[in-house]
């Protein structure tokens, strides 16, 4: 019958024995294990003593405080006499005779030890996002956002609009030019283009002569 003896400080040894083909034996704080252990490092439902194939694993079970075999934390470890195993801070000696050694030495044994996987840190800072471009890029064969464009539309079409009026106002200045040269203020009656022809569309007259 394997021996399992839990030490914890300031308290008095507990020692168990449990039958050689006794397949699990759980442990934990709660009343409800199959060895409990008062020590508050220890969770409700800490670890499994589990008959293997030609011996025995303690393996945890996602424990706060873990197993551990010469102060390194374990997942599982494979158990045999004189190791230094702790549950949470809890001791924990076990031990088998040298029948029941001998009666699993007939067995196939593979060893089932293992250390748990490295947790990944959790990053306290959110990441940065990068602050958006002032001027929006231009991937090749996507189109310019709408707003480039209505720009550069409205653009142009002030620049038309300019040079429209350019061009209108030297016409005005070239026809009254033309219209000053053929109808003198001396000879005739005349308001200047703009001024005949808003005048009913008449023609300027010319001024009678003056005696001598």
């Amino acid at each position: 019958m394997p021996r399992v003896c839990i030490n914890v400080q300031g308290k008095n040894a507990q020692p168990y024995r449990f039958a050689l083909d006794r397949k699990v034996v759980r442990m934990g704080r709660s009343t409800d294990n199959d060895i409990v252990i008062d020590c508050p490092s220890v969770s409700s439902h800490h670890c499994e003593m589990k008959r293997i194939e030609g011996g025995y694993i303690l393996e945890d079970k996602d424990s706060t405080n873990g197993i551990k075999l010469d102060d390194d934390r374990m997942e599982i470890i494979d158990l045999e006499n004189d190791l230094d195993i702790l549950v949470g801070d809890a001791a924990l000696e076990f031990e088998l005779t040298d029948k029941e050694k001998d009666a699993l030495a007939d067995e196939d044994h593979v060893p089932k030890q293992r250390a748990p996987l490295p947790k990944k840190k959790e990053t306290s800072e959110p990441r940065k996002r990068p602050a958006p471009s002032a001027t929006p890029s231009v991937r090749p064969g996507v189109p310019a956002p709408l707003a480039s464009t209505q720009t550069s539309s409205g653009s142009n079409f002030a620049i038309t609009i300019g040079l429209l009026f350019l061009v209108l106002m030297a016409f005005y200045f070239g026809m009254a030019s033309k219209h000053t040269s053929k109808y003198p203020g001396k000879e005739w009656s005349s308001k200047g283009l703009w001024g005949d022809m808003w005048s009913n569309g008449m023609s300027p007259k010319k001024k009678p002569a003056t005696p001598k």
